[in-house]
């Protein structure tokens, strides 16, 4: 009769699992940004998680933290390395500290237009493909912080007049740093999060941001000018670590890539397109433009051509320099 009993509760044990659902794999990758909850990039990002986990069948989910709750850039970078977050959409500055040869493409004044800078590019595909799994890393898709200008408490017309203000340079930002040494200005290193506190106190009156990015960190409210000739095209893109990329299947691996890389290039457009509107929002906030006189666009020119060959080979080789040359 027990043995009977224990052949009943076996079958019934055997049946409930045979009739069980099997469990879905499930992968979370947790992604952070400076950009802020609300913003376009975070609009679009959330548009592409929804559209990743429905192509996946909710295999792939992407989690996304904004406005700098992760920390700044350096701090999700070391998040990254690890395992507490599997991926970051970052500026030119964060990207620096996974794969500096993606400040060439940060440089100021190496590219004439944003269709000289999509050109290289595209040229250079699968160059940074390769760069950044070498780094452990999978670029999942380029974006953009847009135009950069300098916004300023005071009226400043000249370089020498800029020397003597109190000039921001992100801590983390090589580029900027090299710049106003070359220029003789000496910054004021800061991180992205002690920028507004900083504004606000008077330790720092010039800052440098796209309209758009400095709207979105309400920058835009403690200023009262803005350079007219933007000094350079802010980059960005979104990476994710090759360990968290290797544990997918290879079809959602070409899923994500693939749509990833679809709604970069519309938030890269819509950055474009929202910078214009928001240049025209701050003029019409009351904030004035200044104009760049010839001979300090000229020191200017001169101090990126400089600056982008001292580069070498330190951040970037000089072979990837002259095919951008060749490309843009």
């Amino acid at each position: 009769m027990r043995l009977m009993m224990l052949r009943s509760v076996a079958l019934t044990v055997a049946a409930l699992l045979f009739l069980a659902p099997v469990a879905r794999a499930e992968t979370v990758l947790k992604i952070a940004t400076v950009a802020p909850r609300g913003s376009i990039w975070m609009r679009v990002f959330n548009k592409m998680k929804k559209k990743i986990a429905q192509k996946t069948g909710g295999a792939v989910k992407l989690r996304f933290y904004p406005g700098q709750v992760q920390g700044d850039e350096r701090d999700v970078v070391r998040k990254m390395r690890t395992g507490q977050l599997q991926g970051g959409s970052f500026t030119a500055v964060g990207l620096s500290q996974i794969n500096r040869e993606a400040l060439i493409l940060q440089m100021p004044r190496m590219f004439k237009s944003a269709a000289s800078l999509d050109k290289v590019k595209k040229g250079l595909v699968e160059d940074f493909d390769k760069s950044f799994a070498k780094r452990g890393y999978v670029l999942l898709g380029w974006s953009e912080v847009g135009q950069i200008h300098l916004f300023c408490k005071e009226k400043v017309t000249t370089l020498a007049q800029l020397r003597k203000q109190r000039v921001w340079a992100w801590s983390d930002d090589p580029i900027s740093k090299a710049m106003m040494r070359t220029m003789g200005i000496k910054p004021r290193a800061l991180g992205l999060p002690q920028v507004y506190p900083a504004l606000n106190t008077g330790m720092i009156n010039v800052v440098m941001n796209s309209p758009l990015g400095a709207m979105a960190l309400q920058w835009h409210t403690k200023v009262k000018y803005i350079l007219a000739e933007p000094l350079a095209i802010g980059i960005g893109a979104t990476v994710i670590t090759k360990t968290s990329f290797d544990k997918l299947s290879p079809a959602h691996q070409k899923l994500l890539v693939a749509y990833a890389r679809k709604y970069h290039e519309a938030l890269t457009k819509r950055i474009r397109r929202d910078n214009t509107k928001a240049f025209a929002a701050l003029k019409a906030s009351g904030i004035k433009t200044i104009p760049l006189n010839a001979d300090d666009r000229a020191a200017y020119n001169k101090a990126a051509s400089k600056v982008a060959r001292s580069f070498v080979p330190r951040y970037y080789p000089r072979a990837l320099l002259k095919k951008v040359l060749r490309l843009r």
